[in-house]
């Protein structure tokens, strides 16, 4: 037997064994944890979710020839995504340039946030550009360009520097959608300016640290309900304000608040959230169930943003949480977020521009009085 007939790849092995593991392991978790069995089989198609997007955050890369894909699709919406908005992610190498080229758009809100940090490294946020840093042109386009090293100005060709870190692994854009009936989404491509020859064959070590990267972070997404913030799920029908810095730079961006908690409700009661907007250009409400999965977002009105919410003639808005319609929906005081027969999940406000913490206000009532 001749070298390319030998079979190896041991380390590999072991990572496979290792995703395995992490996936029964997992799948125990949601067993144990689930209180009916709607969250046991919620749980488990969150999980084939989670392995599906975690798959492609590991597996399918080439930070030489990189391409922006996006993390959710329709259906798949799962580690407490913003619905009304859109994920892209590059994976990139800080060893490498790269030319960010695009078109604003009129979403909005529209931010880059680079990623550092490889293997079983905690990633951190190393970089970031708001919409607001962006130098655009008349045309909405705009350019810039990630690398270590400052390019000449022949290099950057009137495209603006932004400084990465030489452990630099990806470039997560953000959207946020007030009304998708109006707002043009933005358009953005990304390319390493490197010469680089035909790909390398894959190695025993390079797969199995992608593998062994996959296993963990399913473990991550499948566990943020016990991570972000546990005492939410302690003190349901009671909301938080927390900083963006406090749910982790990697999960976040700073100019970014949140208001959150979590529900637990009968199904002929209601949860009332009140609040008074903060002047900003952006927030939304959403709900989750207790895996941190956004609930039937196409189809179930589970998410709000500040384009179709009413204020009430106080300058209040009125969100009723429970599985099924209010009387104050169909007066116009209220939005109602359908919890679709679930007896518990999570809340989510998100505030954009990092305002002053608004009052949020809770209250169980029954649902026919609400």
């Amino acid at each position: 037997m001749n070298d390319m007939d030998t079979v190896r790849g041991p380390a590999t092995e072991e990572a496979w064994s290792l995703v395995r593991t992490m996936l029964d392991d997992m799948a125990a978790m949601v067993r144990t944890e689930s209180e009916t069995e709607l969250e046991l089989i919620e749980g488990l198609r969150v999980l084939g979710r989670v392995t599906a997007l975690c798959s492609e955050l590991s597996l399918d890369v080439d930070p030489e020839a990189p391409w922006f894909f996006s993390m959710y699709s329709p259906a798949r919406l799962v580690g407490g995504p913003n619905p009304d908005g859109a994920y892209h992610l590059a994976m990139i190498d800080g060893a490498h340039r790269y030319r960010v080229t695009g078109v604003r758009g009129t979403v909005a809100y529209l931010g880059f946030q680079v990623l550092a940090g490889r293997g079983l490294t905690p990633r951190r946020m190393a970089a970031y550009v708001s919409d607001h840093d962006l130098t655009i042109n008349s045309d909405g386009a705009f350019a810039f360009v990630l690398s270590v090293d400052e390019p000449s100005a022949d290099d950057l060709e009137g495209a603006t520097w932004v400084p990465v870190p030489d452990d630099s692994s990806a470039l997560l854009v953000r959207q946020y959608v007030a009304d998708r009936a109006v707002e043009v989404p933005a358009q953005f491509a990304i390319e390493c300016t490197d010469q680089v020859g035909v790909p390398a064959l894959p190695t025993d070590e390079g797969i199995a640290e992608q593998l062994t990267a996959m296993g963990w972070t399913i473990a991550k997404l499948m566990t943020l309900h016990k991570t972000v913030l546990p005492e939410a799920v302690e003190r349901p029908n009671e909301l938080f304000t927390v900083e963006a810095a406090a749910l982790g730079g990697e999960n976040t961006t700073p100019d970014n608040l949140y208001v959150l908690g979590t529900f637990r409700l009968a199904l002929d009661e209601a949860l009332v959230v009140e609040f008074t907007p903060p002047a900003t250009r952006y927030w939304s409400v959403t709900i989750e169930n207790i895996w941190h999965e956004c609930i039937d977002a196409r189809r179930r009105p589970s998410s709000v943003t500040c384009a179709a919410a009413p204020v009430r003639p106080d300058g209040t808005v009125r969100v009723v949480v429970a599985s099924s319609s209010p009387a104050s929906v169909e007066d116009g005081t209220s939005v109602w977020l359908d919890a679709g027969g679930r007896h518990r999940g999570f809340l989510v406000i998100r505030w954009l521009d990092n305002p002053s913490a608004p009052d949020v206000r809770t209250t169980v009532v029954p649902v026919d009085t609400a």
